[in-house]
């Protein structure tokens, strides 16, 4: 009990609560509502609430709060039904409540923007140029609007997703599907291209989890690269027959950045076989590339880390049983320092996913 109750505190100290995603979300989604779809009906006179109706209403998602506490910066997607498309840009609103507006309104599209540390800056997702790519542009946290035109980070064949910015502001770390025996970019875009001409579409799998749902894994693995701020090559920090993040159904992000930007927390799986296999684990790695470590040890899913504001802790989420996606999930404090693990009593539930750190000192 005195060894459960000397992390408890700590951790209260270094992340403060659950991130109520919904919350956030419900605002925003008010917001909007209000200064558009709720104006048009009225004027329109009262009817019944149609499947048209709910289609005007832009859906709101992926909340991210400025660093100076004065901003959310968030993604709605507005629905045409005639073109039968739905496409996403970024808007904002004032934390304390008011007049939301979009930031961004290419054809293509936005999504993920998220805040550079500093809050001069935001990165996006979008495919301005084919395919989705990292692009990063000027912010001005006085007016809340985007300033200069945006900039493209990446241009990986393969395209670009999950970008976070390191704590430092110098690099961007991304996820892209590779083939896992291809060295560089050439050599992914050398198999993309093949694959695109050849007549044969039959495709041959000779190994589980080909296959989740509606999605093939088209051969490909989900990896972590990082990347300079201002563009560049970049590198993969998790090379190899294996994913990174594996599938997964949304929530946190399941790759975290050390507050010094100098290590990766990541989650993988590497068992041989996936169908069967809940066995994801924490590892760890250098910003800069290198042989990884793994941290976790529970034979159940370990996944979700997330750093410490002073960088001494890594705390996850992790299930005891192999093998059983509903097992309870219990979160795990890993001391960085001197490498212990400790489980908090918490029952924590599916949904408990969202973690919000502590912006104050531990």
């Amino acid at each position: 009990m005195k060894a459960t109750s000397s992390v408890t505190n700590p951790l209260l100290r270094l992340f403060g609560g659950l991130l109520a995603a919904g919350m956030v979300c419900t605002l925003s989604a008010s917001l909007l509502a209000a200064g558009t779809s709720s104006q048009s009906l009225t004027a329109a006179g009262k009817h019944p609430f149609t499947f048209e109706d709910m289609m005007k209403l832009r859906r709101v998602d992926d909340p991210a709060i400025s660093p100076d506490g004065r901003w959310i910066l968030f993604s709605a997607i507005d629905v045409n039904l005639d073109e039968n498309t739905k496409k996403s840009h970024l808007w904002i609103v004032p934390i304390g409540g008011g007049e939301s507006h979009p930031i961004t309104a290419s054809s293509a599209g936005e999504t993920r923007g998220r805040f550079a540390a500093d809050g001069k800056s935001i990165l996006f997702i979008s495919a301005r140029d084919g395919k989705p790519q990292v692009w990063r542009s000027a912010f001005d946290p006085d007016s809340g609007k985007l300033t200069g035109e945006p900039t493209e980070v990446t241009t990986i064949s393969t395209g670009a997703d999950g970008a976070l910015w390191s704590p430092d502001g110098k690099s961007i770390l991304f996820i892209s599907s590779v083939y896992p025996d291809c060295q560089d970019d050439a050599c992914n875009k050398a198999r993309d291209d093949e694959q695109a001409h050849s007549q044969v579409k039959a495709e041959i799998f000779t190994q589980l989890l080909y296959r989740h749902w509606t999605s093939y894994t088209e051969f490909k693995r989900s990896h972590l690269f990082v990347v300079s701020a201002q563009g560049g090559t970049a590198l993969d920090l998790t090379p190899g027959d294996h994913e990174v993040p594996p599938f997964n159904l949304g929530g946190q992000d399941m790759y975290a950045i050390s507050p010094d930007s100098q290590e990766i927390a990541y989650t993988t799986n590497l068992d041989n076989v996936l169908a069967t296999s809940t066995n994801n684990d924490v590892f760890v790695v250098s910003a800069s590339g290198g042989a990884p470590k793994k941290i976790s040890e529970s034979p159940g899913s370990d996944s979700t880390p997330l750093y410490s504001p002073d960088g001494r802790y890594i705390a996850y989420l992790s299930q005891e049983r192999a093998g059983y996606e509903s097992d309870r999930f219990r979160l795990m404090l890993y001391d960085r320092h001197t490498m212990p693990r400790a489980r908090i009593h918490c029952s924590c539930r599916h949904s408990d996913r969202f973690f919000l750190r502590n912006r104050g000192r531990a």
